[in-house]
């Protein structure tokens, strides 16, 4: 059973055989019929695919051109199909998705406990980079493209799209450049806010982020821009132009010339896996060995 369009099967196997007659006792079924699913798909295209001759029928140049995708997109299908299979099997590997901003900081030590009990287990890493995935895009291929991310949760924007597993709550702190010849305070205070220009997270991302943004405005903070995400990008901006960002301990090891700077107020994130709202068996076993070991 296919999971794309008969007119697409019959498409193809017309344009591979050449003929209507040989593609038509290929397929089971009639030449007339055959015949009715390439007219009916040439009207709904609007689109002539073949040329017909005395001798059979060649694809004309848009032909030639949709015949490509189309092989394209049944090899897409049968692929997504046979993962499914495997997946519903509890055979495949765990794709987990990974990026310089969202490290895989925790989960190297679940996976050894896991592989303990279940060692035939394998994993296959997907660089969210490298997919040309954008960070605000990310619970998209949740499930599709990779079945699990460690990251921190943004209780707004994640809400009921995802489960997630907390595995620690990490502090959020202010990052400012380290300047020659400036001194760094140990907590963030009125005065260091007066005179910073500071990123944050928009609003409405997460209910704890948004309780410290409240908390550093009633300090001061005046100078604030928002953005929707953060990126490698970002904090290299902010180290090039002198601007400080609120981010967490967690966070510590992404940029070397910012340094991090508490809160007087301690304000947290929780931190821990991210998977589908409907994992399959092998996710279940890894979500299973993450709360056994972060949750007793």
């Amino acid at each position: 059973m296919t999971v794309y369009s008969r007119h697409i099967e019959s498409f193809i196997e017309t344009a591979n055989a050449g003929s209507f007659s040989k593609a038509a006792r290929a397929l089971y079924i009639a030449p007339s019929s055959l015949i009715q699913q390439i007219d009916l798909l040439e009207q709904r295209l609007d689109i002539v695919l073949f040329e017909r001759g005395p001798c059979g029928v060649k694809l004309t140049e848009a032909g030639e051109s949709l015949y490509r995708d189309a092989m394209e997109i049944v090899r897409h299908c049968d692929e997504a199909v046979a993962r499914a299979r495997t997946i519903q099997k509890g055979e495949g590997p765990i794709r987990v998705a990974t990026s310089l901003l969202m490290k895989c900081r925790l989960l190297p030590g679940i996976w050894s406990h896991m592989i303990e009990s279940a060692p035939g287990t394998r994993i296959d890493i997907t660089s969210l980079e490298s997919a040309g995935i954008e960070p605000g895009n990310y619970l998209r291929g949740l499930g599709v493209s990779y079945d699990v991310m460690e990251g921190l949760y943004m209780s707004e924007l994640y809400r009921d799209q995802c489960l997630f597993l907390e595995l620690t709550r990490t502090r959020l702190c202010v990052a400012v450049p380290k300047l020659p010849g400036t001194d760094i305070p140990e907590v963030v205070d009125a005065e260091l806010l007066h005179d910073l220009d500071l990123v944050m997270m928009r609003p409405g991302v997460s209910a704890d982020y948004d309780a410290a943004r409240s908390y550093l405005v009633g300090l001061g903070a005046n100078r604030i821009t928002d953005v929707p995400f953060y990126t490698m990008e970002l904090f290299a901006d902010c180290e090039l132009n002198n601007r400080a960002i609120v981010t967490t301990e967690i966070w510590e090891d992404i940029h070397p010339n910012l340094a991090r700077i508490s809160l007087a107020e301690p304000h947290y994130m929780p931190y821990g896996l991210i998977f589908p709202k409907q994992p399959g068996a092998q996710i279940t076993k890894l979500y299973q060995t993450a709360r056994r070991m972060y949750q007793q």
